[in-house]
């Protein structure tokens, strides 16, 4: 091999999505499963109106709206996150921007739901941050490939 060939990597839309950045294909398998885990959470406050009440002793009240409100935002937000993490498994810029948005919101409503499930919460909220970094981290072999 000649010392003067530079060794240039493939063009970027050469590469497929999945060997892009392997944390970026990581997110979205755990965007997928945490819109599992907020789809459960959803119907099961949809449809046992009693679960999440007989659990925590404040009866039917969260720090804001009732469970069975956040049932279906729950439902609402898996649903979404679900399409997104199918969207960063393809490759889509705008999915991985939606996966970070939802992955927020999704700590923000795990931490009204910390008295109600304190572990159940943490374990969401890790996959919500785990979810974010991956989505937001650069790979190594791919400079300037943010979200």
């Amino acid at each position: 091999m000649d010392p003067m060939q530079q060794q240039t990597s493939p063009p970027d839309g050469a590469v497929p999505p999945m060997e892009r950045s392997r944390w970026v294909a990581f997110a979205g398998i755990l965007l997928l499963v945490s819109a599992l885990f907020n789809l459960l959470n959803g119907f099961v406050a949809i449809f046992n109106h009693g679960y999440y009440s007989t659990v925590y002793s404040g009866g039917n009240r969260l720090l804001i709206f009732n469970y069975t409100a956040w049932g279906w935002i729950w439902v609402a937000i898996g649903i979404v996150m679900a399409l997104a993490g199918l969207g960063v498994l393809v490759g889509s810029r705008a999915a991985r921007l939606t996966g970070v948005c939802l992955a927020a919101f999704c700590l923000v409503g795990q931490m009204i739901f910390l008295p109600v499930y304190p572990f159940w919460s943490l374990f969401t909220m890790l996959v919500s941050v785990l979810v974010i970094y991956g989505l937001l981290a650069e790979p190594r072999h791919v400079h300037g490939a943010r979200v």
